[in-house]
């Protein structure tokens, strides 16, 4: 009898936890599709002790393991969707996806998504407070590729099902986040575990389930890694700037890959201008998709853009995002050293006295061995630190930092190997 591998045992309380606590039907229980996960999960446990060829066992496995993600899944989010479109367009979705939807209504019809309100959308209904009003009513937060990327989807959902859900495209991108990284570990072992663990991660499953935006983003930063990973280093570039042009939690990144390019450019020539040479062309896709999409908005009405996705963020707007989750900012109001929620605090500076140390602290560790590995570490730590010590930090902020650090972990840790030739 073989031993049971990890990915076996991993999947099956995994599964089992979130198909308890989510709906996989939009109608009465469906016992049936309960059983057909089971077989599948005891079918995949079961491959592992019967006596198969190498290659007709690695094939089982994964396909077992695809269905299974496939059927659960989709089961989970097609339900969502139907039974949200049943019952009422504030049921069981997170504000963002109602103001996305919201948003790519205005932007078809030419409004500017970023100087109109909120009010007498479905945003208005949703509940957000018994005493306060929502502040995303006046903001709209997100970076414009995160509506842009999403019209397809709107014009195909429309003319097909009949409606539109933003959690359409947002299960788009999980797909192709789970096929992106299927390719990066070298042992199939390590790539089922893996894979299980992005499909099935409890501390963030539920969050994207509901469709907050934090894989909207990452979707696009991994496939950014991967292309650093195979020496596309240019061509990384634009998915970073896709992922920018989504959602402020990228942003912490680019610091520390700037460094990361200078130090793989150093490997071949510390001439000035050959690194200058090597930065522009390598970070040139990068610039400009981040032009391409908010130079536009900048144009239409830079005021309204930089209000919703820079000042009502940090506090500096009378209607910004309030102080909230677990991070210093809540452990200072409870301390009294901030009376309101409400109220503009200097953030930056706990950001620049907790920030700038971890930020140097990262690039000299980089600057040892500059590998993919290190960086997507010290991407995670340093994230942590900035969205700890900011307004806001929330409780999917925390499911997203277990994919940066689960990423690391499986990320092969000598897999920088640039050629000259890409410089």
């Amino acid at each position: 009898m073989k031993n049971l591998s990890f990915s076996s045992v991993l999947l099956f309380p995994l599964v089992i936890f979130f198909i308890m606590q989510y709906r996989i039907g939009y109608g009465d229980t469906p016992f049936w599709l309960f059983s057909v996960i089971f077989a599948l999960l005891i079918f995949y446990i079961m491959l592992d002790v019967f006596s198969l060829k190498e290659k007709v066992y690695q094939l089982l496995k994964n396909t077992t393991l695809w269905v299974t993600i496939v059927v659960v899944l989709g089961a989970a989010f097609s339900s969502a969707i139907i039974v949200r479109h049943q019952t009422a367009p504030v049921y069981g979705v997170h504000d963002i996806i109602l103001q996305q939807e919201a948003a790519i209504r205005y932007i078809v019809h030419g409004k500017n998504p970023y100087s109109e309100t909120y009010f007498g959308t479905p945003l208005q209904d949703w509940h957000y407070s018994d005493t306060e009003i929502n502040p995303a009513l006046y903001h709209f937060v997100m970076e414009p590729f995160y509506l842009l990327f999403a019209i397809p989807f709107y014009y195909i959902s429309n003319h097909t099902i009949g409606y539109f859900d933003g959690r359409i495209p947002l299960l788009f991108l999980f797909g192709m986040l789970l096929i992106t990284a299927f390719f990066v570990p070298k042992e199939n072992e390590q790539k089922r575990t893996f894979v299980t663990l992005l499909a099935f991660n409890p501390a963030m499953l539920g969050y994207t389930l509901e469709g907050r935006s934090d894989l909207f983003m990452f979707a696009f930063m991994f496939l950014g890694l991967y292309l650093l990973h195979k020496n596309k280093i240019f061509w990384a570039g634009i998915p970073f700037g896709l992922a920018f042009m989504v959602k402020q939690s990228i942003w912490p990144f680019f610091p520390i890959y700037l460094f990361y390019l200078i130090f793989i450019g150093m490997k071949y020539k510390k001439n000035p201008k050959f690194l200058s040479l090597y930065l522009l062309k390598n970070l040139s896709g990068f610039i400009a998709i981040c032009l391409i999409f908010s130079v536009p908005f900048l144009i239409w009405n830079s005021s309204a853009f930089l209000n919703s996705t820079i000042f009502y963020l940090s506090g500096n707007d009378i209607h910004s995002y309030p102080i909230s989750g677990y991070g210093l900012g809540m452990m200072l109001h409870q301390f009294g050293f901030i009376k309101n929620v409400h109220d503009y605090y200097p953030f930056t500076l706990w950001q620049i006295i907790l920030g700038i140390p971890t930020l140097i602290a990262s690039v000299f560790w980089i600057y040892k061995k500059p590998t993919l590995h290190r960086l997507i570490i010290s991407y995670g730590i340093f994230l942590f630190i900035f969205w700890y010590s900011s307004r806001y930090f929330n409780n999917s902020h925390l499911g997203y930092l277990s994919m940066v650090f689960l990423t690391a972990y499986f990320w092969p840790e000598n897999s920088t190997k640039q050629k000259l030739t890409q410089a």
